[in-house]
């Protein structure tokens, strides 16, 4: 229904001159309006309404009572205040559909500005040759042999290192697994058993097949661990001169380089113990260990807030905005710049990580601060 029919409508309905199918028609919408609150109008559009109605029909009494006319039906079902609302549903009506039409326009024009959640995988392998591999852009199987090791890409995405039977590689040769900033987790399975869920922004060095007494990777950014045990072979995660040595256990290790250059280990299964070089620190299921100058060692970590973003959430715990900006950049590859001084203030709660990003700045900006998002800028406004 176009407006111009929308207004011969509502005329005839204010002079009883409608069909019974569009006098039902009126009358469940008025309902749906004003009385049942389910329309698909926001609480703040209906409220806008009734005090606009409010204050025409309290002009229109005063100044031209004569002028207000209804059929006897009409007052017979509904009370006064029904019946001067229809007189000036055409009124409203007209007003909501340019509103709504200049609304519609708006956000679309915001829309081109906006960015999209998450939905592709943009990672990429460094073999030991120096070839690189995008996992976005290959099929699925075999995607390089190294010695006796396949690398496999699955079905479901997953990367997947298989060691057959038979002579390795006597020399150990390693892999790179970088996932950028604005791309999905990527997790893969290394030629032990041991599995690793990959952070956007984060990259994993590791060997193509275990040899020795030791299995070492190396890990910038966050990754979440699974280690498949192996009491003859230590399992180490390196972050510089520092060094998380587990046998077979789940954990969390966030290393990213912004994060105020602490090395952060979460432990939800099994037993690790941290280095720093200086200080070592054991660590119990439900522990989480902060690594720099010191280790220090805190009891009664939100595990669910720590791997969230494994699930497909951020999740904040108290987080100050500098926290959550810092994993929405990574996230959605935006650069955050701060215009003017901001209040401390903190985040509770989880947001969805494939989400568009104004979608996910629209619901931060429940706590008084707001943004502007100009190409791969995010701007911070200031209080």
């Amino acid at each position: 229904m176009n407006i111009h029919q929308a207004e011969e409508l509502l005329q005839r309905y204010q002079t009883g001159n409608c069909t019974s199918s569009e006098n039902d028609l009126m009358d469940s919408w008025y309902q749906q309006l004003f009385e049942t609150g389910e329309c698909q109008w926001s609480d703040g559009e209906k409220e806008m309404i009734q005090k606009m109605l409010e204050a025409r029909i309290l002009k229109q009494i005063n100044e031209k009572p004569n002028k207000i006319k209804s059929p006897v039906s009409l007052f017979q079902r509904y009370n006064w205040w029904a019946a001067a609302s229809v007189i000036l549903m055409l009124g409203i009506f007209s007003y909501l559909f340019i509103n709504k039409t200049t609304e519609k326009t708006q956000i679309a024009k915001v829309q081109t500005n906006d960015i999209k959640g998450v939905q592709s995988n943009r990672a990429m392998i460094t073999l030991a040759n120096g070839q690189k591999v995008f996992l976005d852009s290959v099929g699925n199987g075999v995607l390089a042999i190294q010695g006796n090791v396949k690398l496999v890409k699955l079905a479901n995405g997953e990367i997947s290192y298989e060691q057959s039977e038979g002579e390795g590689s006597e020399s150990m040769e390693y892999n790179t697994l970088s996932n950028p900033r604005g791309s999905k987790i990527i997790n893969i399975t290394l030629a032990d058993g041991s599995k690793v869920w990959l952070n956007a922004g984060s990259a994993l060095t590791y060997p193509v097949s275990f040899i020795g007494n030791e299995r070492n990777v190396s890990i910038n950014g966050e990754a979440y661990f699974e280690v498949e045990h192996d009491a003859s072979k230590p399992f180490t995660v390196l972050n510089g001169t520092k060094k998380i040595q587990v046998l077979g256990t789940h954990f969390n290790v966030n290393a990213f380089e912004d994060d105020d250059q602490d090395l952060t280990v979460t432990l939800l299964e099994g037993s690790v113990k941290v280095n720093n070089g200086n200080a070592t620190g054991l660590l119990k299921p439900g522990q989480q260990a902060k690594v720099n100058k010191e280790v220090k060692i805190m009891n009664d970590v939100d595990l669910n807030a720590v791997v969230a973003w494994k699930n497909g959430y951020f999740q904040f715990d108290h987080a100050s905005l500098q926290n959550v900006l810092k994993q929405v950049s990574r996230c959605y590859d935006v650069n955050v710049i701060y215009k003017g001084k901001n209040r401390p203030r903190e985040f509770v709660g989880e947001i969805q990580r494939d989400l568009s990003l104004s979608e996910v700045l629209k619901i931060l900006e429940r706590n008084k601060v707001h943004f502007k998002i100009e190409g791969k800028e995010l701007i911070v406004l200031p209080d």
